[in-house]
């Protein structure tokens, strides 16, 4: 990139090599070099407006509602030259609205997004996009027996919520998506060290993604019926937290040791997996910021897939390509299984001494609650729903991760067979 007076020029490489990444990238990375700017003129190769615009969009993107005199200096008009059709452009910011919806839940702090506040706001969204909603307080998820996330939300004076998400078009089976909405994840009584607790507002990021994807279905045209079920708490150490030892039993009957408090969001994520699965959709998809080893795995920019259908799995990771988010497949070894064994109960929530491999073996714990005959994948952002810096169309912090790449597939993939 190189900038002179009234000009700047960026350099995507050469013309046979030209794809949608690199224009994503090249528009995020502008869009944080041209701040200050008030109007720019902007050419664009034909065939890349939409990638252009979602990168530009999502490179400039920043979270200023907490400070007192932010620099916010942005752009006022952007005219792109281009013969591309205009329904490109607006498609790219239906998306790119549905990512910073996602990226500015997980920036609020924990203490303003309670499990409460995010059910109001996804009622909100649920209203501007024509969804169905309805919203279970702690009654209702006591009688619906959902002991994982009543067991959780046991720690903290705030209340848990379920939301239930569905998208209309027309008849047929639903696809499902499930997200993690642990609000604030202190830990329970395996409480986090200091240094590893600042990121935990942003262990709803799954929820968040769901709630982003939901919102622009009817906008994107999506031809097929969705449902979400995003479970939302905290997970404190304050009033009555679950204590290790204790057995919790999830909605399909299945009890569950808890070994570690910390190994919270599969608790809640398999109730949500049960409801979801009654509903016999044509597949599940689960996303929830899981375990570290994921990050480990695969570092902070490509996402897991762990999934029980090979077809499903060839055709998420084909949209997330397109979408332009590196997703990555990982196995689901059954012979891993015998380590969630418990002497007291059928389940153990986490695995005591065991330092390898913990981010299959939570997958293995979700998948106990999900049919064999259901295709379901699991997507584990622990390691790319936040920033460490900015780079291509992510500003440091909060990434919206998995919305472009659950889109694409929704509104444009097709329907995966199972095996």
């Amino acid at each position: 990139m190189v900038q002179i007076p009234g000009s700047v020029l960026y350099g995507l490489g050469v013309v046979g090599d030209l794809d949608a990444d690199a224009v994503r990238r090249a528009a995020g990375e502008l869009a944080r070099s041209v701040r200050g700017h008030r109007h720019l003129a902007i050419t664009v190769p034909d065939g890349y407006s939409r990638p252009f615009v979602e990168g530009f969009v999502l490179g400039g993107h920043r979270f200023t509602r907490y400070q007192s005199d932010p620099d916010i200096a942005g752009v006022d008009r952007v005219d792109l030259i281009t013969s591309d059709d205009p329904a490109h452009l607006r498609a790219a910011l239906v998306v790119a609205e549905a990512v910073v919806l996602a990226r500015d839940l997980v920036a609020e702090p924990g203490d303003v997004l309670t499990p409460i506040a995010f059910a109001d706001r996804a009622v909100e969204v649920a209203s501007a996009a024509g969804l169905e909603c309805e919203v279970w307080d702690e009654k209702r998820i006591a009688t619906e027996r959902l002991g994982g996330l009543l067991g959780v939300a046991r720690g903290s004076r705030n209340p848990p919520r379920l939301v239930h998400l569905r998208y209309l078009p027309g008849s047929g089976a639903p696809t499902a998506l499930v997200g993690k909405g642990v609000t604030f994840d202190a830990g329970g009584l395996s409480l986090k060290p200091t240094p590893q607790m600042i990121d935990m507002k942003a262990d709803m990021a799954g929820a968040a993604t769901v709630l982003g994807v939901m919102s622009a279905l009817s906008a994107l045209g999506c031809p097929r019926p969705v449902d979400a079920w995003l479970p939302l708490t905290e997970n404190m150490p304050t009033a009555d937290p679950i204590r290790i030892g204790d057995i919790l039993r999830i909605r399909n009957g299945t009890t569950v040791e808890i070994r570690n408090a910390d190994a919270e969001g599969r608790l809640i994520l398999a109730d949500a997996l049960v409801l979801a699965a009654e509903t016999h959709p044509t597949a599940i998809i689960d996303v929830a910021t899981l375990t570290d080893a994921a990050a480990i795995a695969l570092g902070r920019q490509i996402t897991p897939v762990i999934t029980n259908d090979p077809p499903l799995s060839d055709v998420l990771l084909a949209a997330a390509t397109r979408a332009g988010e590196p997703f990555w497949p990982l196995p689901l070894p059954a012979r891993y299984r015998a380590l969630l064994a418990s002497t007291t109960a059928d389940l153990v929530n986490y695995t005591t001494g065991l330092r390898h491999g913990t981010a299959l073996l939570a997958a293995l714990f979700l998948n106990h609650f999900v049919p064999p005959t259901t295709p379901w994948a699991h997507l584990d952002i622990q390691g790319t729903a936040l920033a460490d810096h900015p780079y291509a169309e992510h500003p440091a912090g909060p990434t919206g991760v998995a919305v472009r790449a659950l889109l694409e597939y929704l509104v444009a993939a097709p329907v995966a067979p199972s095996v």
